[in-house]
């Protein structure tokens, strides 16, 4: 009937995808290797595993044969149920299913089934259409370096004139030890040598050094002291007090007790019920995708809010990991969001009911 035919296809784009009453098919990403017994570099792919615990109808294959066939979901249902079912005859009569492109299933020893994918199908997109290359051993080529001569350096016009020159040299030394001695002379008759001062000197500076002179402080001007003077405890009010009677200095004085003020009360709060939802009747879930690594699928759910849809991640089952797109109360809703986003984002998105 073909199912085989939709799983290879859907196993390209989803890293699991479940036949129902049969068990789930698993892609893994595995990194560009090298056979050193066939001498052979693989590109970067993804094997295959099958896991026959993951029987539960995800909506994914049903799904996908439904829009090839132009049927009703539930048609696609009973139709992969019914397939399911030759599957099993075909095992059971000869022992062996083979399902091109994907594997070959059998039964071991111990009557349990196994299965053995196809190697030469690569699951991963970027990857497709790339083989082995054969990989050629490079041996390191070792040359000798050359041995190139070192030229003895020939001496310049300058080194030529200073040999047959040497009395300038002399001339230079001389000159230099007649200015320090004329420097000693200058200081010794100018000043007695304790108070020279060496940073600060210059031979053709005559005259004495200009001194600063610390500016005389003024006076403060005395605080005048007033009589103390004393008031009953029982007096409140504004009172006039005099304190020099012969120059009529006067104070007023408030000796009214200071009375707490009493802050407001803050009614600008408003007490917030918080808001719970009932995630048990949320029972039709718009399925973007069923991964089995978490990190995998926390990348979508990031995806998926970041464009504004009202997705989550549904609870574990098993080994994958789902992500909704958006979870409803009425299968209505769900198959409204269901055609918008195949419609609108082009996504293989899936019904899965709980």
């Amino acid at each position: 009937m073909g199912l085989e035919r939709d799983l290879h296809d859907l196993l390209f784009c989803h890293d699991c995808v479940i036949v129902p009453q049969w068990g789930g098919f698993l892609t893994h990403y595995r990194p560009a290797r090298l056979d050193e017994a066939r001498k052979l570099i693989h590109p970067p792919s993804k094997d295959l595993s099958f896991n026959r615990h993951l029987v539960r109808n995800d909506g994914l294959l049903a799904d996908r044969l439904a829009k090839r066939e132009g049927l009703a979901f539930d048609k696609a249902t009973a139709r992969i149920d019914a397939e399911v079912a030759e599957w099993r005859l075909a095992l059971d009569r000869s022992g062996r299913l083979e399902l091109p492109s994907v594997g070959i299933f059998y039964r071991d020893a111990e009557h349990n089934l196994q299965f053995d994918p196809d190697r030469r199908t690569n699951y991963l997109r970027d990857a497709y259409g790339l083989r082995p290359l054969a990989a050629v051993a490079v041996e390191p080529v070792r040359t000798r370096p050359a041995v190139l001569p070192i030229a003895k350096p020939q001496p310049t016009t300058v080194e030529i004139e200073h040999r047959k020159r040497p009395y300038l040299a002399w001339a230079a030394a001389s000159a230099g030890i007649l200015l320090i001695g004329a420097s000693a002379i200058w200081v010794v008759r100018n000043g007695p040598y304790e108070q020279a001062q060496w940073s600060g000197w210059a031979p053709w500076k005559n005259g004495p050094e200009p001194a600063y002179t610390a500016p005389a402080q003024a006076g403060f001007a005395p605080v005048e002291a007033f009589a103390p003077f004393t008031l009953d405890a029982a007096d409140t009010g504004v009172h006039e007090v005099v304190l020099d009677e012969e120059t009529d200095v006067r104070m007023m004085v408030d000796w009214r007790r200071p009375v707490a003020a009493v802050a407001a009360a803050d009614t600008t709060h408003v007490a917030v019920k918080p808001t719970t939802i009932d995630e048990t009747a949320l029972r039709y879930h718009v399925v973007g995708g069923c991964f089995a690594q978490p990190e995998n699928a926390d990348k979508l759910l990031g995806e998926l809010l970041s464009k504004g849809f009202p997705a989550r991640r549904l609870r574990q089952r098993g080994q994958l990991h789902p992500v909704a797109i958006g979870s409803y109360a009425s299968r209505d809703e769900a198959m409204a969001m269901l055609n918008a986003v195949r419609t609108n984002e082009g996504r293989a998105a899936w019904l899965l009911v709980r």
